[in-house]
């Protein structure tokens, strides 16, 4: 079977898991535990910059990342659609809006005189559908977050953001999936790479 089958597949399977689970008080307790156990492996610092994401439906939520990554001074970025298949993280402040982007996730309003951030981020907290010990992600299949971190330098950590539910034995990929180097969810931290 090719990869592409392989990764349609499984993109059905944990879909449907995520969607069948979303809103039930079993995954908002388990985000809220993973969210507490990403700052635990990684407290926010001052001198921190780090990229995070507005959940959508089935994902683990991060506001409890951004509510003490902005008590800390940690400059927060978000990621926002500039383009087909293109995505910049744009600054976030406490108290600034939110406007409606593609697919409808809300993103940072995009101030002039603030360029979106291409490099640097201490970590960039990645979302997916499936991930594997490896490092391996599925993602939903566009290819924004793949393209993005490939042009990265090698000083950002990339971190996987999951249930444990989404761990997988293995996640089929291309050349250019990104790998990321650690995971974290509401039981483990994995580290991959």
């Amino acid at each position: 079977m090719l990869v592409k089958e392989r990764k349609e597949m499984l993109r059905k399977m944990c879909r449907d898991l995520l969607l069948a689970k979303a809103g039930s008080e079993e995954f908002r307790l388990a985000g809220k535990r993973a969210q507490e156990h990403l700052l635990s492996v990684l407290p926010p610092r001052r001198d921190m910059t780090l990229a995070i994401y507005n959940a959508v439906r089935g994902e683990v939520g991060t506001e409890r990342i951004r509510e003490a990554s902005l008590a800390a001074g940690t400059v927060v970025y978000y990621p926002c659609v500039i383009g087909p298949g293109e995505i910049a993280f744009f600054p976030y402040h406490e108290g600034d809006p939110w406007v409606e982007g593609a697919y409808g996730i809300p993103e940072p309003v995009r101030l002039s005189g603030f360029p979106p951030k291409q490099d640097g981020f201490d970590f960039i907290l990645v979302p997916g559908l499936a991930f594997d010990r490896a490092g391996r992600r599925l993602g939903k299949g566009l290819g924004y977050y793949d393209r993005f971190l490939g042009r990265m330098s090698g000083s950002t950590l990339f971190i996987g953001f999951a249930y444990s539910e989404q761990i997988v034995d293995e996640v089929p990929v291309d050349e250019w999936d990104a790998r990321m180097h650690m995971i974290v969810t509401e039981e483990e931290m994995i580290r991959c790479r």
